[in-house]
């Protein structure tokens, strides 16, 4: 004859590890799209591309007018 023994498994959820769970959960995903932000904004543009298709051209100008008069030590930006 054969002995057939019963387990009984209790299932018992701790409310702060779920907590703890849900925490880190949502610091990954938070993490993982700003890094994904990071690389759209700055990193991507690095590289060009072309203009086409609703690209924002944020190119400018600088120039630099030095007077070498004794007096004057004021450097001017134009922009």
């Amino acid at each position: 004859m054969e002995d057939k023994k019963k387990e009984y498994v209790e299932r018992h959820e701790d409310p702060s590890r779920t907590g703890a769970t849900a925490i880190k959960s949502i610091t990954a995903i938070i993490i993982t799209l700003l890094i994904l932000g990071f690389f759209v904004y700055f990193v991507f543009p690095m590289f060009g591309g072309g203009q086409g298709g609703g690209g924002s051209s944020q190119g400018f100008d600088i120039e630099m007018n030095v007077s070498h008069a004794e007096d004057s030590h004021v450097d001017q930006y134009v922009a």
